[in-house]
């Protein structure tokens, strides 16, 4: 039910938001709005207020605000030349009206973005050593190893893992290297240009270190019924020193149904504790199962929170809308050029929908992160020169502008039904793209 329930608020919100701008956009210059719909034709319910119609339409995942005299997703070809029409008013407000509906997309994004950064502070983990590299990712193939303690990317110092992987997905695309120091040496790693194709290379594979502290224990599981306590550190399995967290996961997974004997440091005191991994089934990325162990414990939080200013907020929350729509750019260039398939950048309606309810278990700011981020999406999605998007009625206008004279009815008429075939034949490409990551 979470996930309906997520989904829902998440689309509605964001198409709401959009058409909002259109509509406000188009009040303000006097153009008539006959119908403001959430949803694209035909029409299931609605009410009419004024001149305007209210409505939800049948084909979900998107919206428009049908304005008098503007050939549009209704495919309304009536233009009488009447002063409220949006085809009388000049060039300069209809490129208004039509960029309304990104700008407020975009000033949504800023404001929950600020808003999280000032009553949240900003998250940082405070550490640039490598605690787990995985197997068959690119950070292995660059090189990467555990306990690597990175001091620079292309040069830039870098003080903790937030500003490593600002640092790596900003340059994404380039090559990059990385100063590391291990063992007392400092070695660097290079990440090429050509590494990019490689599947899920702009995932780097490599998590930063974190103790093997005890966070949490899970009641009725083995290390709550053999007294673990949150604060607990674990130095050793069965005599064996165990570094971090992967570490110390590794081998209680290996041993489900053996007893095992952990060595914890509570406070000033060393502890001998011993007990039995509960066995459960895993089910891995290629389908095998695999029994495994755990005890039901939980990592320490290893994350600081550090407090900001409402000014500060706000330029965090420009910094991350940008680094985000930059990220968005990025993943559209790769996708044009052939560097990433569209199975790697492509997501649909089911990819929101279980990362609206995924996020939506984690608390609502959590939720309302990502409604920052999808909107961002939203409106660089939407301002691409394709038609029906208002990017292609931008394009539509600025043709106009330079002709000095509209587009024949039937012209426009044509690029809108080109772009609805369009428009139906990609949800119909990322729900199959969804269905395939998801399940397969």
């Amino acid at each position: 039910m979470i996930y309906l329930v997520s989904v829902i608020f998440v689309f509605s919100l964001l198409v709401f938001i959009h058409e909002l701008g259109h509509f406000l956009a188009a009040k303000l210059f006097g153009v008539r709005v006959e119908r403001f719909s959430i949803g694209y034709p035909p029409r299931l319910f609605g009410v009419k207020i004024g001149d305007t119609d209210y409505c939800v339409s049948a084909i979900p995942f998107g919206g428009y605000v049908k304005m008098s005299g503007m050939i549009d997703e209704s495919m309304d070809t009536r233009i009488k030349g009447e002063p409220y029409e949006f085809n009388s008013k000049p060039a300069w407000q209809k490129a208004i009206i039509i960029s309304a509906g990104v700008l407020m997309n975009a000033l949504m994004a800023l404001v929950i973005l600020t808003g999280i950064f000032w009553l949240e502070g900003e998250k940082v983990i405070p550490t640039t050593v490598v605690g787990y590299v995985q197997e068959g990712s690119i950070g292995q193939k660059v090189g990467f190893q555990k306990l690597d303690k990175i001091l620079a990317v292309n040069g830039q110092r870098v003080q903790n893992w937030n500003e490593i992987s600002q640092a790596f997905l900003n340059r994404l695309g380039t090559e990059i290297r990385f100063q590391v120091e291990r063992r007392g040496q400092t070695v660097e790693l290079v990440f090429r240009k050509d590494d990019l194709k490689e599947e899920k290379s702009e995932q780097l594979g490599i998590y930063p270190f974190i103790p093997a502290e005890v966070g949490g224990v899970l009641s009725g599981m083995p290390a709550a019924r053999a007294g673990l306590q949150e604060g607990d550190r674990i130095v050793a399995i069965n005599g064996r020193p165990v570094a971090d967290w992967q570490e110390m996961t590794e081998i209680v997974r290996q041993n489900a149904d053996r007893e095992i004997t952990l060595t914890v440091l509570r406070g000033s005191q060393t502890l001998e504790v011993r007990l039995t991994p509960m066995a459960e089934t895993e089910i891995a990325e290629d389908g095998s199962r695999k029994i495994v162990g755990k005890i039901g414990i939980q990592a320490v939080s290893f994350v600081e929170r550090r407090p900001l200013t409402f000014t500060q907020s706000v330029k965090r929350g420009f910094q991350q809308a940008y680094f985000t729509g930059n990220m968005i750019i990025k993943s559209i260039g790769w996708l044009l050029t052939g560097k990433k398939s569209p199975k790697e950048v492509i997501g649909g309606p089911i990819m929101i929908s279980k990362m609206a309810g995924d996020f939506a278990r984690t608390g609502f700011i959590n939720l309302m992160e990502l409604v920052a981020y999808l909107s961002i999406m939203l409106a660089i999605i939407n301002i691409l020169p394709l038609p029906v998007l208002d990017g292609g009625h931008l394009a539509i206008i600025t043709v106009e502008a330079i002709r000095r004279k509209p587009l024949s009815t039937q012209t426009k008429m044509r690029i809108q039904q080109i772009g609805m075939a369009l428009i139906l034949m990609l949800i119909v490409f990322v729900i199959y793209n969804d269905i395939q990551k998801i399940f397969f």
